[in-house]
């Protein structure tokens, strides 16, 4: 844990601007469903993202696909692998974000025809077992298209993550550090990435249920957000989730805008595939819809 924030503080020199929001859109129906708290449950292929440490204890091949409609016409795409082997769990994914078309204006607010904008990530990622804790790190290719304008990046994900007796359940701790990178450039302008650093703490029941929380840091400016979830096992194969994050709850409101940052959640299991749902209220926007398909082999 000291050496992540170790290195934190040396690839944060300086608070500035932050390019490529899409890197900081959480994937998968089961994390969101929770609150986004799953940096230390993490431990299936959505470990690519949230934490590549959770890769380490997947014992099986496992394929997921996630779709998410965040509104505004706005779509995105989450397509993870992961392959154990004797050595560690290898995985890649693919995540794309796709804005549609954007109303163009000129500087007097005339409409000026529209502009196509959208967001790519490719990441190969790995995670090892150790005595003392798992270990994953994740290396991503970034690519991000407005109008004519376009730049390409890479960046790192590095995690830990440790399982501890604790009664008759687990004590999970986890951590992870996102978007290690030099930032991407748009013609004469290069902007940081969306930097994170995350701390989480669950509890796994024997029972199958589970209790997670996590706060997640941007030390470039963007402050600290909290999560707080849990998942019930209601029946063999059926899952309830319930949670609440503070990233889209900072708008006050009142009626359905009060409940902005409530998440619910829907997971249904049977032998090796998935199904899993999750929605998040939205304040005056409504509500987001995510889904996610899963296959264990």
């Amino acid at each position: 844990m000291r050496s992540l924030l170790v290195v934190l503080l040396l690839a944060a020199p300086a608070l500035g601007a932050e390019t490529a929001s899409y890197l900081d859109i959480g994937v998968g129906a089961r994390a969101l469903g929770m609150g986004g708290a799953y940096t230390a449950l993490a431990d299936d292929a959505n470990a690519v993202y949230w934490n590549p440490a959770g890769l380490a204890r997947l014992e099986k091949r496992e394929v997921m696909a996630s779709h998410a409609e965040l509104g505004n016409s706005t779509r995105h795409d989450f397509l993870a692998y992961a392959h154990p082997t004797s050595q560690a769990t290898l995985a890649g994914a693919f995540t794309y974000l796709n804005q549609g078309t954007i109303a163009g204006r000129d500087a007097t607010g005339r409409p000026t025809g529209g502009y196509d904008a959208s967001d790519a990530a490719v990441a190969f990622a790995a995670g090892r077992k150790t005595d003392l804790a798992d270990l994953g790190v994740s290396v991503k290719y970034l690519r991000s298209h407005i109008a004519g304008a376009e730049a390409q990046g890479v960046a790192v994900d590095a995690g830990l993550r440790r399982e501890l007796a604790a009664g008759t359940g687990k004590v999970v701790l986890g951590a992870a550090l996102r978007n290690i990178g030099p930032g991407l450039k748009y013609e004469n302008q290069r902007n940081d990435l969306p930097l994170r650093a995350a701390f989480g703490a669950a509890y796994r029941f024997a029972a199958g249920h589970a209790l997670a929380a996590e706060l997640q840091n941007g030390p470039r400016g963007a402050g600290t957000e909290g999560g707080a979830g849990g998942e019930f096992k209601a029946h063999e194969g059926v899952f309830l989730r319930l949670g609440y994050t503070s990233k889209s709850s900072a708008v006050e409101g009142s009626g359905f805008d009060a409940a902005r940052g409530l998440t619910l959640g829907l997971g249904l299991r049977k032998g090796g595939f998935g199904l899993d749902y999750a929605a998040q209220a939205a304040g005056e926007l409504g509500s987001t819809h995510r889904f996610t398909l899963s296959a264990r082999f």
